[in-house]
């Protein structure tokens, strides 16, 4: 059963490749590839991403350069740097997208306390603002800020976030299609990711709907980026699943601690496995030079 549990986090990690191979000028890989070649190419970089993404204790960022490093293999510089830049940005997107219906669906099919209904409506309509002035901020062709140190960051903050959305908007005005299919398959990863929750409540003989397992994953790494600086999130990620359960989804969070234990296996578990895919990349790369 355990092998069945490790086995659901698959069509998320091949929803994680697809979205990153769109996002990326794929066509350029070492010439004629089959597309199922370079899903599985991607998957199998997804997976060493993410193992050391969870590796990473604070920030869960300790994969991002591995990322681009590792398209060298398949990609020329440019092409790979622009693919990493590009997935990095839709991966944020997904991530903003997938809380707004998250609130959303909470609210219109679960029956919760009032003043959370409200704080999610409230959430969901400020996050879509933020990521509309994202947006507008892309037309501003200059922002003045003053040259005084204090404001240095202000600045660099702003200029730097013009660049993030002038880029995904031209990747959205030269593939418009590749755009909206990454960031689709992205933001299904999230959704299909609560099917280790679904099954994990499954085990402990207390199943609830994959909805509500869906939503709880969500909402699971929305309390893991609040309380990033956690190392490995110990306690808290337990706690958001538990508050979560009771407060929010209005089910009974019995077996919570076990659900939340499974689900740390399975993260171990595929840390496991991508460590060992990378050590067998290096491996291969350095008997290629020879």
């Amino acid at each position: 059963m355990l092998v069945l549990l490790v086995l659901t986090f698959i069509p998320t990690l091949v929803c994680y490749a697809v979205s990153w191979l769109l996002a990326s000028n794929h066509q350029r890989m070492l010439g004629r590839i089959s597309l199922f070649k370079k899903i599985r190419i991607f998957t199998k970089l997804t997976i060493v991403n993410i193992a050391w993404n969870n590796l990473t204790p604070f920030l869960k960022v300790g994969g991002e350069p591995l990322k681009y490093m590792m398209l060298l293999k398949y990609l020329p510089q440019r092409e790979a740097l622009a693919s990493t830049i590009n997935y990095n940005i839709i991966h944020l997107l997904a991530t903003g997208i997938s809380f707004i219906v998250t609130s959303l669906l909470l609210v219109v099919f679960y029956q919760m306390p009032r003043e959370i209904r409200y704080s999610l409506l409230i959430f969901a309509l400020l996050f879509s603002l933020s990521l509309y002035s994202g947006f507008l901020l892309m037309r501003v062709k200059s922002v003045y800020v003053s040259k005084n140190y204090r404001y240095r960051f202000v600045r660099t903050t702003i200029v730097n976030l013009k660049l993030a959305f002038r880029r995904i908007l031209n990747f959205y005005k030269n593939k418009p299609k590749a755009f909206l299919l990454s960031l689709f398959f992205d933001v299904v990863a999230r959704f299909i990711e609560g099917l280790s929750f679904y099954f994990g409540f499954y085990l402990i003989k207390h199943p609830i709907s994959f909805l509500s397992s869906s939503l709880l994953d969500v909402g699971r790494t929305f309390v893991d980026t609040i309380f990033f600086f956690i190392p490995y999130q110990v306690g808290s990620r337990e706690e958001g699943v538990h508050f979560f359960m009771e407060k929010v989804l209005v089910v009974n969070s019995k077996g919570f601690l076990t659900a939340v234990f499974l689900y740390r296996f399975v993260e171990i578990f595929w840390i496991f496995i991508g460590y060992i895919i990378w050590v067998s990349t290096k491996r291969s790369s350095k008997e290629a030079r020879v």
